[in-house]
């Protein structure tokens, strides 16, 4: 019988893949802090003896299903189309894990959810999977999790219920990782330059960021039914992917009854205006 070992919304912003000299020096200096939350969260992992890590993509739209991709493998070469100029002929290699994904589509079926496993191992890749795949893999394996862009609070809940399902019916110790971030909207191209630091004050917003900071209060005492009753209101600050990738988690971890304080694993950072951070979710602790 499988078991969710490890939960965690991670941030993927692009700067990572950058090198470290090229981040410090946008930076005034300093590196970002999410590069040694990377390291903070792989040991976790590795404690915890996590065979398959289950990622959320937000930057994979999906509009008449939620979609998993279940090839058994994925090798190939990728540039961004988004940010060609950060990550660029990047090569990756690694299994994917089509048992859990054809469990998935088959609770899926049960519980009337529309959901669907996709095998084709040439499926456009995205750099929320590629980029966490980079500094949290060693030999597990993966499966991407599209957001389906039509869903609704509840849809994301009940496909994350649905993974949950899949995991009981299949073996192995798997992690739940929302790739993507908070508050999620850009400064302006005429503003960019100005807004590079990691400084939150350099998020959007006042609103904004004090939203986020909210969320991030929230998740430290383990408060999730109330994160996802202010969701409402959250999306006036666009949350990245709709919030999908964080609902499906927390779907999987029980909704409303779920109460896995979240502890911080990098400091709460700006990304071209957006909120970013990684937070860890301690599953079994009060």
């Amino acid at each position: 019988m499988g078991e969710i070992v490890a939960a965690a919304l991670v941030s993927h912003d692009p700067t990572i893949m950058l090198d470290e000299e090229v981040r410090r020096a946008g930076n005034g200096g300093q590196d970002t802090s999410l590069v040694a939350g990377f390291a903070e969260i792989r040991n976790e992992l590795s404690a915890l003896g996590a065979d398959t890590l289950i990622i959320f993509d937000t930057h994979w739209f999906t509009t008449a299903e939620h979609i998993v991709a279940g090839s058994d493998h994925y090798r190939g070469t990728y540039t961004s189309d988004e940010l060609p100029t950060i990550i660029s002929d990047y090569e990756y290699d690694y299994a994917g894990a089509p048992q859990l994904a054809e469990a998935i589509e088959r609770a899926a079926k049960t519980n009337r959810q529309r959901a669907r496993n996709v095998t084709n191992e040439n499926i456009s890749r995205h750099y929320p999977t590629i980029n966490l795949v980079h500094y949290l893999r060693l030999d597990e394996k993966i499966l991407s999790v599209s957001v389906c862009q039509t869903a609704a609070c509840h849809n994301y809940l009940g496909f994350g219920q649905v993974i949950a399902e899949a995991i009981g019916q299949t073996t192995g110790r798997f992690a739940l990782l929302a790739s993507g971030g908070m508050s999620h909207s850009f400064w302006p191209l005429d503003d960019f330059s100005r807004h590079l630091g990691k400084d939150p004050d350099n998020v959007i917003s006042e609103d904004a960021r004090e939203f986020d900071e909210r969320i991030l209060e929230l998740w430290r005492v383990g408060d999730h039914a109330t994160v996802i009753d202010r969701y409402p209101e959250y999306l006036r600050f666009q949350p990245e992917g709709f919030f999908g990738h964080y609902l499906m988690t927390i779907g999987a971890l029980g909704g409303r009854d779920c109460t896995a304080k979240g502890r911080l694993m990098s400091n709460y950072e700006n990304a071209a205006g957006t909120g970013q951070a990684h937070v860890w979710f301690d599953l079994g602790r009060e």
